[in-house]
């Protein structure tokens, strides 16, 4: 077997010859329409919660009057608990009684740490599991779940693999973007995110040693939709790309032991809904029975956050 050496001027002239266009100067690849209606639904005052490394995280309680569970709830990369997700949470907290705390990643919103990054994919699954722990010390009777939209349904994935967490009643994935070893794009869309390779397989060439905190992804945002959302960011770094993005998405999600929630609407401009529902069928049959999954008709990527409340809340209404 021959073995391919990179010399340091060919790994050069790679990176430079895969040099991306600006996010500016791309096509939207899906609706923002969702993320600039939502000013009349206002995010509430977060909470600050410290990490494992000191470093101060941001969320945000929406407290049901009689809750029957909790969940935890994680946005997309790039984007930040303001851009349309308060109205999930408080919907499902005012009209389903579950008490919901979204999630500002490290680097994201009012979250502390360099935007876009983080010291390593690890640290970002502790970020999660200590807000879940102090979820679960504030509601020691109730159930708790954990669920994600777009990328940040990638990072629960991921953590349902690289933390074993059996506190955690159930899993909700909204709009599931694992990246492209799930082959799960849409046929013929725009991608939303433009991404560097060669930074990741010098990554990995190098252990996780090189490039872990250089710019990999750039986000396609709208020039006026980044003026009207001032916490969108617009690119992350390999190490945050690497915590959102399932290594191996078909057997991580194989392997989930607790009943979970997969939504994704018929008209998601990114991914392929018949695809991403073939995901429900592979765990363990038991598991598949007592889980819920749906195609949403008229729904797209973002749109679908507008009556998510109605898919998660009665979910988890019949799982009481």
């Amino acid at each position: 077997m021959k073995r391919i050496v990179f010399s340091p001027l060919s790994l050069l002239l790679f990176m430079s010859c895969t040099s991306i266009t600006a996010a500016t100067d791309k096509a939207a690849s899906f609706s923002f329409t969702e993320i600039k209606n939502q000013s009349s639904t206002s995010l509430i005052d977060c909470v600050f919660i410290k990490s494992t490394d000191g470093t101060k995280l941001a969320y945000y309680p929406y407290i049901a009057r009689n809750p029957i569970a909790s969940l935890v709830f994680v946005h997309g990369g790039g984007a930040y608990s303001g851009a349309g997700y308060q109205y999930l949470a408080a919907s499902l907290a005012g009209k389903y009684n579950v008490n919901v705390y979204l999630i500002d990643i490290r680097g994201h919103g009012n979250s502390e740490g360099p935007r876009g990054d983080s010291p390593s994919a690890r640290q970002v699954y502790s970020d999660i599991e200590v807000i879940v722990k102090q979820v679960e010390k504030e509601n020691l009777k109730l159930p708790v779940f954990l669920g994600g939209h777009s990328s940040g349904a990638g990072l629960v994935l991921n953590y349902t693999s690289h933390v074993q967490d059996e506190s955690i009643s159930g899993y909700f994935f909204l709009s599931p973007f694992w990246g492209y070893k799930s082959k799960t794009d849409r046929a013929n869309s725009i991608s939303f995110s433009d991404v560097k390779v060669p930074l990741f397989v010098l990554n990995g060439m190098s252990f996780g040693l090189l490039f872990g905190h250089s710019k990999a992804v750039f986000f396609n945002y709208p020039k006026e939709v980044l003026q009207s959302q001032p916490l969108l960011i617009p690119s992350i770094t390999v190490n945050l790309s690497l915590a959102l993005t399932p290594n191996n998405p078909v057997d991580q999600f194989r392997k989930i032991n607790k009943p979970f929630g997969l939504f994704i609407g018929a008209d998601d401009e990114l991914l392929d809904s018949g695809k991403v529902m073939a995901y429900a069928g592979l765990p363990v049959l038991d598991i598949v029975r007592k889980s819920t999954y749906q195609v949403v008709e008229n729904e797209n990527h973002l749109s679908i956050l507008m009556v998510a409340d109605r898919l998660i809340g009665e979910a988890i209404f019949r799982r009481q």
